[in-house]
């Protein structure tokens, strides 16, 4: 019902704003990534329409240092991304306080030809995220191997 609903709200939109309802469903790319250690969510804005647009998704918030006593707690920008295909986990690296605080959650890893043999193992850097309001995914394009492999997780994607 909701999905539904956001997707009527959407097409809505984009007829308001001239756009083709089609370019409501495609995955669209991310212009910013933020997370906040209070909320332990991380939203990206997403490039489409009024670009008010979000996707949020529950994280672990995390210092590489157990003993800090500090907590990331605003949101704050992302300044590195990287998904691993043995921990099934993507890790972003925060810009806050001593650079060693990091946010994670979990991810499906797969090839975007299902009958490759090699696998996505160690983190690799994510060279493209696009999130999509119709299926409720995010997907990271992982660089690795022969740039086919991805990463994706669920998603709220909601319009501010």
């Amino acid at each position: 019902m909701m999905r539904t609903l956001l997707h009527a709200t959407a097409a809505a939109a984009a007829l308001t704003l001239g756009l083709s309802v089609a370019a409501v469903a495609a995955p669209v790319p991310v212009k910013a990534l933020n997370c906040d250690g209070d909320t332990g969510r991380c939203t990206a804005d997403l490039q489409f329409g009024d670009g008010r647009w979000k996707a949020d998704w529950g994280v672990n918030v995390f210092h590489a240092n157990s003993r800090a006593a500090a907590v990331a707690a605003a949101p704050v920008p992302v300044k590195g991304l990287n998904c691993d295909g043995d921990t099934g986990r993507c890790t972003a690296d925060l810009q806050f306080g001593d650079g060693r605080w990091k946010a994670d959650w979990g991810v499906n890893v797969f090839h975007a030809n299902s009958r490759a043999a090699a696998v996505a193992a160690a983190p690799v850097p994510v060279k493209g995220l696009n999130c999509d309001g119709d299926t409720g995914r995010c997907t990271a394009d992982l660089q690795f191997g022969d740039g086919r492999w991805k990463a994706d997780w669920p998603v709220n994607v909601f319009h501010q």
